[in-house]
């Protein structure tokens, strides 16, 4: 029997892959957290793509830039886990659509929380709204530190181009950064009915892996299958990154979402990295330990390596190139090379300890099992939306 007067929880974006690893502990949990009823808004109808559970939730179909397309999921939820937004490493950078989905999106999420006095807002950012250049370089080093150390530009409604060029991840970590601090500087207004405030908090994860990733793994597998499953090296000799299962990233979020009821003083108004043990290693190393525990891909890196300086010239010259023909021939990249050798050849993990402190945040699955979860999904993935060739990678060429 449902509790009537338990919390009515929101997960914006909830078809997504964060979001739908957020509503799978939501009701894994349901009881503990005294949760009534779970909804989930997004562009399309929910659906779980991460395992073979049957969850039944409250589904709303809108625009969150079209507040009236969303009103009916806002009204009468206690809490929002906003998890909606925009992906994307394109270059040249679609700056409307990231502007659209990622700044506009957040600031009418917060302004439906307070029109329709919902208490407690926990935004998914990201780790990557710290990757600014390190001295001057066309890397980022992040060497174990905290929210308050780690280098994070802040906007003061400059223009977004100037501000944008602070990072090196050009279009994505900005927008993300400025829609994190709609979030925060909404912390502590007052809700519509007089009674009471809005408390919010933002979480901060690493690149994150796990089931339902359409964007990380998946993109990699992409090309490493055509590609003899060999992963080139384009920074030199690669830097050290942190990576975090979606899982860990989505208790977070509910251990974040369990301060903000018992203690707001603690991290309202405050960004929270999250992390867990996931190896921090260079992304080869880890899409190679992904493929060592399966058969239907090995990855293993290049003999060869191209130094970081010179991949970032050539790169930089095709961009420039691209910039010059765009407006004519509409040509964009999906990624931006010199992103993908910036981040390649970076240092980054943090340091947790406002998440372990403040919201008794520890990782809730380990990273064995977070593995072979992870494993076994894209290897479902795998056989769904690769053409199988030779075994399907399995038999590779010699280089």
């Amino acid at each position: 029997m449902a509790n009537e007067s338990g919390d009515v929880v929101l997960v914006t974006g909830g078809s997504g892959f964060i979001g739908q690893h957020i509503i799978r502990l939501l009701f894994e949990n349901k009881s503990e957290l005294n949760i009534r009823e779970i909804r989930s808004v997004d562009l399309k109808t929910y659906k779980n793509t991460i395992d073979d559970e049957q969850r039944y939730l409250r589904t709303f179909v809108g625009d969150l830039c079209e507040p009236e397309s969303v009103v009916d999921a806002f009204k009468g939820a206690d809490s929002v886990f906003h998890c909606a937004g925009m992906m994307s490493l394109q270059f040249p950078p679609n700056y409307g659509k990231l502007n659209r989905n990622n700044i506009e999106g957040t600031q009418s999420v917060v302004d439906l929380c307070v029109k329709h006095n919902v208490k407690h807002l926990v935004y998914t950012s990201c780790g990557s709204v710290c990757f600014v250049p390190f001295k001057g370089t066309h890397t980022a080093v992040i060497i174990n530190q905290t929210e308050t150390k780690a280098p994070t530009p802040v906007y003061k409604d400059q223009d977004h181009m100037e501000f944008d060029r602070q990072f090196i991840l050009r279009g994505y970590s900005s927008s993300k950064l400025r829609a994190e601090q709609i979030v925060l500087a909404a912390h502590g207004r007052a809700l519509s009915n007089g009674n009471g405030t809005l408390v919010t908090t933002a979480i901060r994860p690493p690149l994150t892996y796990g089931e339902g990733d359409n964007f990380f793994v998946t993109d990699m597998l992409k090309y490493l299958s055509s590609h003899s499953f060999v992963y080139p090296r384009i920074a030199g000799v690669g830097g050290k990154q942190q990576l975090c299962y979606a899982g860990n990233v989505a208790w977070g979020h509910i251990c974040a979402y369990k301060s903000l009821k018992s203690a707001p003083r603690a991290i309202g108004g405050l960004p929270v990295f999250i992390t867990d043990e996931t190896s921090i290693a260079d992304t080869s190393r880890f899409l190679q330990k992904i493929g060592a525990s399966s058969e239907k891909f090995k990855v293993r890196q290049s003999s060869w390596y191209i130094p970081r300086a010179i991949f970032q010239f050539f790169a930089m010259l095709l961009e420039l190139l691209i910039i010059v023909l765009e407006p004519v021939k509409k040509i964009t990249m999906k990624y931006s090379l010199r992103a993908l050798c910036a981040y390649a050849s970076s240092m980054i993990f943090f340091n947790r300890l406002r998440a372990a402190i403040h919201i008794d945040y520890v990782p809730l699955i380990e990273e064995q099992t977070a593995i072979k979860k992870s494993v076994q999904w894209y290897i479902k993935w795998y056989e769904q939306n690769i053409p199988q060739r030779n075994g399907g990678g399995a038999k590779r060429k010699n280089h």
